[in-house]
């Protein structure tokens, strides 16, 4: 049985993901974070130069029991400043602008680089497990957008089942 701190150091689906979404669930006690995982094409798929790759599954991961979230930019000022306008929150929108500069918010997901990552000697994590009498984590994500921080007791990674047509 794996320890949490090893099941973060361990996985193997997080690193360099792009993360879809994130925020509480809906009874606002855990965290969720959904993932989709990318995989090369196999060399025996007869698609052009057998060159791409495919999204292979949608993960959620359920932070449980988590009484902290702090969410801050990963972005520069100047980013920031340079990617003000509207047109950039919408991908075909930004395309017939004549794809101006700035950072496009319309790819609608970020990029898990480097991840996820366990947190050692949290003072944070140390206070809410005096607090609450459980043990606690501070787990840190970095994004190519995004930094986030999160206190939870426990972690669930389901691959939700995708929706049929």
């Amino acid at each position: 049985m794996q320890t949490f701190r090893e099941r973060i150091e361990n996985d193997d689906l997080f690193f360099d993901s792009p993360v879809i979404s994130h925020g509480f669930a809906p009874y606002a006690r855990d965290y969720d974070v959904v993932i989709d995982v990318p995989a090369a094409l196999p060399p025996d798929i007869p698609i052009g130069d057998h060159v791409g790759s495919y999204i292979k599954g949608r993960f959620r991961y359920r932070f449980t029991h988590c009484p902290e979230a702090h969410v801050v930019t990963a972005l520069r000022d100047e980013t920031w400043r340079q990617s003000w306008d509207d047109v950039l929150t919408d991908y075909a929108k930004w395309e017939a602008a004549g794809q101006p500069a700035g950072f496009v918010w319309g790819v609608n997901w970020a990029d898990g680089y480097p991840g996820m990552s366990y947190v050692d000697d949290s003072a944070a994590a140390a206070s809410w497990t005096e607090r609450l009498g459980r043990e606690m984590h501070a787990i840190a994500i970095e994004t190519n957008t995004f930094v986030l921080r999160l206190f939870c007791h426990g972690l669930r990674v389901r691959q939700p089942p995708q929706a049929t047509r």
